[in-house]
């Protein structure tokens, strides 16, 4: 509370300091000045950002200089985020319980119509592992990710679970997730890669089987919108490459449609407006990973949220082929041509981020 007052205190301050650019710009004809009260309690922190924002040529330094002041003063959270200079964390309110319990039940139904064994990796947000970022004083209210995996997996008694949460929490001092993306990184995906192979059968290759090149280095994701004035590094993305043996990876995007052939890891896309579809393509509802000079030839169907798409091009040097559903924008026609049957594992891998809070499985499963 004292470091509210004392970050009202000073932006207000630094919005009296420049009053001449703000009447210059005419801002002072329709000023309504905050309470004495707003002053004390430190909401008015938040008034004079917004003012700030609204008003005048000099508003990036002045907001950029007040969201740093709001990290050394430990008041750093905006628009449900922890943010920091090393990261910015979405801070999740308690899941729904209707939608968890839809989107359960669509998989349970999806899973009753095949006879191939079906699989469910539910990975935890960076909130849940990344925990020495967060104020201490708001961990007590944090949202229990590990609980809420724990029961979701209790109520799919039919599928084999992946625990992704330990995976992922034994290495948290990791660049596991990206500071500015609420996505996993290829190193988090990796983790989640040794974490599946238990389940899904294979033997996950340790890191030196792959080679590791880092074709970008400031990126900045989805949650930049939600702080844009957080002093927070841009982030890097990393590509694996297996070398220890020869295997090679095509992507076809569209395969049921108007199917193209692409490489994997085409890294002109790292200048598109989504740098992350580096790692499938352009999201085109349905894509297959084919693989050739392999010894393998198991068939995965992975529907997914495109929350972890690094992953799948691992697990892809065990198989011959993968065929990737993003329930984000595959057409209920595309996903009537998909037979689970006709694949020897079915994986579902999503985020707590969509499973409970979004309708996404049970709405596009349903339809299914």
């Amino acid at each position: 509370m004292r470091s509210q007052k004392l970050l009202s205190v000073f932006l207000l301050l630094l919005f009296f300091v420049p009053g001449v650019l703000f009447a210059l710009s005419g801002g002072w004809k329709t000023l309504t000045l905050p309470s004495a009260a707003s002053i004390w309690d430190g909401t008015a922190a938040q008034w004079t950002e917004n003012i700030l924002a609204e008003s005048f040529a000099g508003k990036d330094f002045l907001c950029s200089a007040a969201a740093a002041l709001q990290t050394a003063l430990g008041r750093n959270q905006q628009n449900g985020c922890f943010y920091g200079e090393d990261g910015i964390l979405q801070n999740l309110p308690d899941a729904d319980e209707a939608i968890t319990a839809n989107n359960l039940q669509a998989l349970q139904a999806y899973s009753a119509q095949t006879s191939s064994p079906c699989y469910f990796l539910l990975s935890p947000t960076a909130a849940a592992i990344a925990q020495q970022k967060i104020p201490s004083l708001a961990l007590e209210s944090l949202f229990n990710q590990k609980l809420y995996i724990q029961r979701c997996y209790s109520s799919l008694s039919s599928f084999r679970t992946i625990d992704a949460y330990n995976g992922l929490f034994s290495h948290q001092s990791e660049y596991l997730f990206y500071r500015t993306d609420s996505r996993l990184t290829a190193l988090g995906c990796y983790y989640l890669y040794v974490s599946a192979g238990e389940k899904l059968g294979y033997t996950a290759r340790s890191m030196d089987y792959f080679s590791i090149s880092h074709p970008m280095h400031d990126y900045r994701g989805n949650l930049t919108q939600q702080v844009p004035y957080a002093q927070v590094e841009p982030d890097v993305i990393s590509l694996f490459h297996y070398q220890k043996h020869n295997r090679d990876i095509r992507l076809v995007q569209d395969p049921l449609g108007n199917a193209s052939a692409a490489p994997l890891y085409d890294t002109s896309l790292l200048k598109s407006s989504d740098p992350l579809q580096v790692y499938l393509g352009p999201n085109r509802g349905v894509t297959d990973l084919l693989v050739s000079e392999t010894p393998y030839d198991g068939r995965l169907l992975v529907l997914t949220d495109g929350s972890c798409n690094a992953l799948f091009p691992l697990i892809a040097i065990h198989y011959q082929q993968i065929r990737v559903v993003d329930l984000r924008s595959v057409t209920a026609d595309q996903l009537a041509q998909i037979n689970p049957d006709s694949f020897d594992q079915v994986l579902f891998a999503f985020s707590v981020e969509t499973f409970g809070y979004d309708s996404l499985v049970g709405d596009v499963l349903g339809e299914g």
